[in-house]
């Protein structure tokens, strides 16, 4: 994949050629720089070669020597013949669209248009470049900055992000799009820029700001990232801390959570976008607070936020532009109605101007109402607008919107030509998380049949009602969710507490499908409702993309403040446990079970409170909130031990012994997995045995007893082994190589590693990957190879940097100590214990 195209004339520029090559290459890379007779291999075949390289390339360099137009053939430059490759890649690069550099080489001239074929002639419309033999150093460094706005910058390889959502063709925004423009051009580059583009719901400001990141997507060579807010709708605003988590993995960062304060992400965001060319869409912002810790600190990127709200103090702060964006003028709204709806919106001039008037300019009422046009037989457009002029309820549009800008009444006109299964799906969605939801989520609320509620959802879709998001997702305009929750609420089809306690069902028994293909070992609880409902997993891999893809729909759930789906909410803390603890996802984690908790502790069951209270412990240990997590165990062992169940008390001891030995008393760790571990033993539990007995050698290898580390690791090997269980396998050797490794067995120590490499690779565990990389450098760096050592470590730095683990800096310190040793130092210690 090449990014930067050299076009040139063998005759007139090959120096030329070469030396932008060479420098370019030197600026941006070989692989990224394209010049045939340099980077295409003997022997391939020369056009298949140009026509790849064309197909991948961001911006083409035309070289302009003084003999460009000059060829053997006097009465004919080369220029205006078909078989002329210099044309033809000028040709391409114009139809495609990508920007076109004209060098001009030692003073050379851009040629007179009236001696160019019409069909590269708009390349004279492009800026030139101008280099020197005698600047030429200089003058290529310009040229690759210029340049440097239509690549993606160099690094690891990652893709460029490209958030922003598609838009609709924008109609009547003129000079909206003037404004961002010149807003763009009057700016430097070393600070970020800030718009607030601020208006009424539905009036078009996503519109507005995705159409323009895309227009000026070749200016922002790094790419895009979108965040929808929340901040005006049914739903919980986005909190900073969790947009940041998404903008972080999508540059690279694959374990966010590790990062668990706010200010901690946001100051990564800021590191990670410095310098860097790119767009951030802030879209439907509630306030100041929400979206300062999403700004860029310094570098090139553009912000646009988006929000109803003016964001005066975000403006008094922060150096920022406002647009107000108003409701279309109605000969605007009758240019969008025509354009949404075709020729029979203009047959009709004046009702087409009161359907525009009736919908106050606003963008979004005009494309529902256009949807209608084209349903309608022609003769229909008077009768629309007589029908419109009846109706009298406004929809207030949670009550910012005033009455000539008011969408219940445009919405009512669509719904109101629904009813049966159609109107039964419109409340189903309405009575959902509507954060993008299945056909089978859907068809469970509705209480019909999936096939046909696929039907229904592309009929709603076609009249603007649904919006098909991809991937058999669906959802809705915040406003028009809002819609369908009150004429839901008012309907009996169906039942609004039928629905919800169907929508519960649904997603606790999925969830708990997904959990069993995930953690086939783990202990299962009786769940409350319908055992027979529910989707189903080919495999774990497959139950993991789906929770992935749901998992903000279940987080909105455990939300839900209901008395009479108590049960149903601290359960799908319960089952979503293990996934949260497989992903690290533990912004998620934390809110479900502390929202469990409230469930459980209103329904006044002990049993269920103890259980939470011990997840949710684990959680606050994953998110290094220690004292927390001492807290929850605490009280989680007290309910336990009045309630007479031993195994509860014993998880309790053994999850406050790994609080204990986090916080460095890995004596008094010991003494409580002793306690928990004759428990286990007593009952045969061979996976808690197995857990136990890894926490056991980790306790006793801080405590400097390998050989009893070595005896505990040993049988939780034997016990994993025998259980099948590859992620137990893979901790247990991990662990079982440091004991051997603290005794001086380094063999040994080396296959239990390698053992655990294999066993991690074979769950996908990254993490335990990397613990095995890293004990194996630690290995070879006792037995003298210190070059062996290194690129373990090396390793075990990438992959601990892959799930976001901090243990990557620890690797890293390592590495720094050891590249000394190779140049004859001696000093270098060896990695610190393990976890």
């Amino acid at each position: 994949m090449f990014d930067v195209f050299i076009n040139y004339r063998t005759a007139d520029a090959r120096f030329g050629a070469a030396a932008a090559f060479e420098l370019l290459a030197r600026r941006f890379g070989r692989s990224r720089v394209f010049l045939d007779n340099q980077s295409m291999r003997p022997g391939a075949i020369y056009p298949e070669q140009i026509r790849s390289a064309l197909s991948s390339m961001r911006v083409l360099l035309v070289l302009i020597g003084p003999d460009w137009m000059t060829g053997p053939d006097a009465e004919s430059p080369p220029i205006h013949h078909e078989s002329d490759w210099v044309r033809r890649e000028i040709r391409v690069a114009i139809r495609r669209e990508v920007p076109i550099v004209p060098v001009l080489l030692d003073g050379a001239v851009l040629p007179d248009p009236r001696q160019l074929p019409a069909d590269v002639r708009p390349m004279l419309l492009h800026q030139t470049a101008q280099v020197r033999h005698r600047s030429l150093g200089a003058d290529i460094e310009s040229l690759a900055r210029h340049v440097a706005r239509f690549v993606p910058a160099q690094g690891s390889g990652r893709s460029v992000p490209r958030q922003v959502p598609a838009s609709t063709p924008l109609v009547g925004r003129e000079d909206e799009l003037a404004q961002l423009d010149a807003f763009l051009a009057e700016t430097a580059d070393s600070m970020p820029r800030l718009v607030v583009i601020s208006g009424p719901a539905g009036v078009g400001k996503t519109a507005l700001a995705s159409w323009w990141a895309h227009r000026a997507a070749a200016d922002f060579s790094d790419g895009q990232l979108y965040v929808d807010l929340r901040g005006f709708g049914p739903d919980k605003p986005v909190a900073p801390q969790e947009a940041l988590s998404g903008f972080l993995r999508a540059l690279g960062v694959a374990r966010p959570e590790e990062l668990t304060t706010e200010a901690e992400r946001s100051a990564r965001f800021r590191t990670l976008l410095s310098g860097r060319r790119a767009v951030v869409v802030l879209d439907n912002a509630r306030s100041a607070a929400q979206v300062e810790p999403l700004l860029p600190g310094t570098g090139p990127a553009v912000v646009i936020v988006t929000s109803r709200d003016l964001l005066s103090e975000l403006r008094i702060r922060h150096t920022a532009t406002l647009l107000r964006l108003a409701p279309l003028e109605t000969s605007e709204g009758v240019r969008l109605l025509v354009a949404c709806a075709g020729p029979r919106a203009s047959r009709a001039p004046m009702a087409a101007v009161r359907l525009a008037e009736q919908c106050g300019g606003l963008p979004l009422a005009l494309r529902i109402v256009a949807e209608r046009l084209v349903s309608r037989p022609p003769s229909s457009l008077t009768e629309l607008v007589a029908e419109l002029d009846d109706e009298r309820e406004r929809f207030a549009a949670l009550s910012v919107l005033g009455p000539e800008a008011n969408v219940r009444t445009v919405f009512s006109w669509s719904y109101n030509r629904i009813d049966g299964d159609h109107a039964a799906v419109f409340h189903a969605i309405g009575l959902g998380p509507g954060r993008g939801v299945e056909a089978q989520t859907i068809a469970a609320i509705a209480g019909r049949p999936v096939d046909m509620v696929v039907r229904v959802l592309a009929d709603l879709a076609r009249a603007h009602l649904v919006t098909e998001l991809g991937g058999g997702r669906y959802g809705m305009h915040d406003l028009l969710h809002v819609y369908a929750g009150e004429v839901a609420a008012a309907s009996d089809d169906p039942p609004p507490e039928d629905a919800r306690r169907r929508l519960f069902d649904h997603y606790l028994q999925s969830a708990a499908h997904a959990d069993r293909l995930l953690t086939p070992h783990r202990v299962r609880i009786p769940l409350t409702g319908d055992q027979e409902v529910g989707r189903g997993f080919a495999d774990a891999a497959a139950a993991k993309l789906w929770l992935g893809a749901e998992e903000q729909n279940l987080v909105a759930l455990s939300r839900l403040e209901d008395p009479s789906l108590d049960e149903h909410r601290w359960q799908l803390a319960y089952v979503l446990r293990d996934y949260f603890y497989l992903t690290k996802q533990l912004d998620g984690w934390l809110e479900t079970h502390v929202n469990g908790l409230s469930a459980a502790r209103r329904r006044g069951n002990d049993y269920a409170e103890a259980l939470t209270l011990n997840n949710l412990g684990m959680a606050m240990t994953a998110s290094d909130l220690l004292d927390d997590a001492m807290r929850q165990f605490t009280a989680a062992k007290e309910i336990f031990a009045r309630i007479g169940d031993r195994g509860g008390e014993s998880n309790s001891l053994a999850n406050m012994a790994s609080v204990l030995r986090r916080q460095g008393n890995p004596a008094s760790a010991l003494r409580l997995l002793e306690a928990a571990m004759t428990y286990y033993r007593l009952t045969g539990s061979a996976n808690h045995i197995g857990i136990t007995l890894r926490s056991m050698a980790n306790a006793h290898l801080h405590l400097g007893q390998p050989t009893e580390a070595l005896r505990c690791a040993q049988e939780a090997v034997a016990l994993a082994t025998w259980l099948e269980f590859p992620l137990d396998i893979a901790q247990a050797s991990n662990i079982l190589g440091a004991a051997h490794r603290q005794l001086g067995e380094l063999v040994l120590a080396e296959i239990a590693h390698r053992q655990a490499l294999e066993m991690g690779a074979s769950c996908e565990s990254e993490f335990e990957q990397a613990w095995a990389h890293r004990g194996l450098g630690s290995v070879a760096l006792e037995d003298g190879r210190a070059s062996t050592a290194l690129v373990h470590w090396q390793t075990a730095h990438a992959l601990f940097q892959d799930v976001g683990s901090p243990l990557a800096n620890d690797v890293a310190t390592d590495i720094r100590r050891l590249v000394p040793r190779e140049r004859g130092q001696v000093e270098l210690p060896v990695p610190r214990q393990p976890r």
